[in-house]
């Protein structure tokens, strides 16, 4: 059983995820939270399999509470679900350490397939390609850029504090500022 929890401030968001995710007999929702802090209660009370985050709601969005999420032990799978399209956010989403994006204009099933995906095998976020992060790299401080590139390839803050020789807090504090400078423009919200 693949449990799930949302975040979406949206009640008409919930009520629509509920009536795709609650007819799959493989998934159990576990619960929804309309902001940050019911999110993390939420968490520690059900220990989902997988959470469907909203990009934009109230407080911090979707790219920070994926950090944060990933920065804990054995952390749930997360799906960025949003309005930008999957390409628009990839490589943000990479560096947050979402496993997959999804719009929310794309049909129940890929939602639902997205959900699966990652609760098999998390991280499925398709490949970057270089011109991507040429383009991601443009926008970053040139000392960022070992970092970026690091962190599209899949290696953890952990992993890239050892390989830099940096402490793991300068780590984290750079990978949210890369996902801040790498954020979709609002407007498309």
């Amino acid at each position: 059983m693949i449990c799930i929890a949302v975040l979406d401030d949206h009640p008409a968001v919930r009520a629509g995820l509920e009536a795709i995710l609650a007819p799959q007999a493989d998934l159990q929702l576990v619960g929804f939270a309309a902001g940050e802090h019911e999110l993390w209660a939420l968490l520690e009370r059900t220990r989902p399999t997988v959470v469907v985050l909203d990009l934009h709601h109230p407080g911090r969005d979707g790219l920070a509470l994926s950090l944060q999420i990933k920065r804990q032990p054995d952390p749930p799978a997360v799906v960025l679900y949003s309005a930008y399209t999957p390409a628009d956010l990839m490589v943000a989403a990479a560096v947050a350490g979402a496993d997959a994006t999804v719009s929310k204009s794309s049909d129940a099933a890929t939602l639902v397939e997205a959900i699966r995906a990652v609760a098999r095998n998390p991280r499925t976020i398709p490949p970057i390609t270089p011109r991507m992060k040429a383009d991601a790299a443009a926008r970053l401080d040139p000392a960022d850029h070992a970092i970026l590139a690091m962190r599209v390839a899949g290696d953890s803050p952990v992993e890239i504090a050892a390989t830099l020789g940096v402490p793991d807090a300068a780590i984290a504090r750079r990978i949210a500022a890369i996902v801040a400078a790498l954020e979709p423009i609002r407007s498309a919200a």
